[in-house]
């Protein structure tokens, strides 16, 4: 009997943080709710029809990035998503992160610079010339144009008050202007951070969306935003061990442990 009014307090406490929002089966839902009002629209669009902009800050999982970009391809939508040149999670230069990144590609989705703004902090260096340099790498990287980015963590370092519409001939989706005309809400951390997604799309109050939505929350079950993290760490290191047991057995080497 203690046990289980525990577990039921355990449960309640965590319950405003909705963990079965995020699913594969529920991302679902929401797309199929948002298509009933909105159109999907890309940035620098002027359309004044109701519409929704879909990003993906990329900070963890390329793997469940491409994972997203599949379900919104049977939705007929398309995103744009913002990937680290210096993520502690994945490396963009990486054989395999890399396929997975032009795949997105091929199924149709826009791809954007997610800036570290932070990483510069004791360099002194100049905005403008980091993100010129970044945004040549990653341009030339993919062989895409790269015409809009998303600072990462934004509340750090004033971000948020770089207001400018347009940096190195890049959309900024933190600017001003983009500020002003849509309503915002992001999962920032594994939990809606402004108000509930599909309460939102449901009762259709809002004109201008847009969502920003961060791909390695989303998986096919319902846990916790750490465990969350926890299976993106062990799914990667389980697959760097892969790796070097295959260049062992192709090379024909011992692989003594």
């Amino acid at each position: 009997m203690q046990s289980n009014k525990k577990n039921c307090l355990i449960s309640n406490k965590f319950k405003k943080y909705h963990f079965d929002d995020f699913t594969e089966s529920h991302y679902n839902l929401l797309l199929k709710t948002a298509k009933k009002n909105y159109a999907f629209e890309n940035f620098g669009t002027k359309s004044k029809d109701p519409h929704i902009i879909l990003r993906h800050d990329v900070d963890l999982s390329v793997h469940r990035a491409l994972a997203l970009a599949k379900l919104e391809k049977k939705h007929k939508i398309c995103s744009t998503y913002f990937f680290r040149l210096r993520s502690e999670f994945y490396n963009i230069f990486e054989k395999s992160v890399l396929s997975k990144i032009h795949e997105i590609i091929k199924l149709g989705h826009n791809v954007g610079l997610h800036f570290d703004l932070l990483f510069y902090e004791k360099t002194g260096k100049n905005l403008i010339k980091n993100l010129n340099w970044e945004k040549k790498v990653l341009s030339e990287l993919l062989d895409e144009k790269i015409s809009v980015f998303s600072f990462h963590n934004p509340d750090t370092k004033n971000a948020l008050s770089i207001s400018d519409y347009r940096l190195s001939q890049m959309i900024n989706v933190y600017s001003k202007k983009i500020k002003n005309s849509y309503y915002y809400i992001s999962d920032s951390n594994g939990y809606w951070r402004h108000s509930r997604l599909f309460d939102l799309l449901k009762n259709n109050n809002e004109k201008k969306i847009q969502i920003l939505i961060h791909p390695e929350w989303w998986q096919k079950t319902a846990m916790s935003p750490r465990n969350r993290v926890i299976r993106c760490i062990d799914e990667r290191s389980k697959r760097t061990l892969e790796t070097y047991d295959a260049i062992l057995k192709e090379s024909k080497r011992k692989n003594i442990y």
